[in-house]
């Protein structure tokens, strides 16, 4: 899933203010740690990004096996993608 920096914005600004103000954490610069959770987010999806991308390469060289396969392209991505982010220890 994509998100703009609109959307990881108010992410991140609803998760440490509300972890703070459940008590969870004290929040001594809200504005830094919001900063820094962006970051995080960002990064992560870029992650699945690349990912994707990997896995449309591979299905591209394979396309012929997997159309004789007759299996559903988005099928194949999901389970490619799946075991390759198992493999390498990435959550999604």
């Amino acid at each position: 899933m994509r998100l703009n920096s609109g959307q990881i914005e108010d992410i991140a600004n609803r998760v440490v203010r509300g972890l703070a103000k459940r008590g969870f954490f004290d929040v001594e610069n809200a504005d830094e740690t919001e900063a820094l959770l962006r970051q995080v987010i960002a990064e992560e999806l870029r992650v699945e990004d690349r990912l994707n991308d990997e896995v449309r390469e591979l299905m591209r060289e394979h396309m012929d096996r997997i159309r004789r396969a007759d299996v559903e392209y988005h099928e194949m991505f999901k389970v490619i993608k799946a075991r390759l982010a198992t493999e390498r220890e990435i959550i999604l």
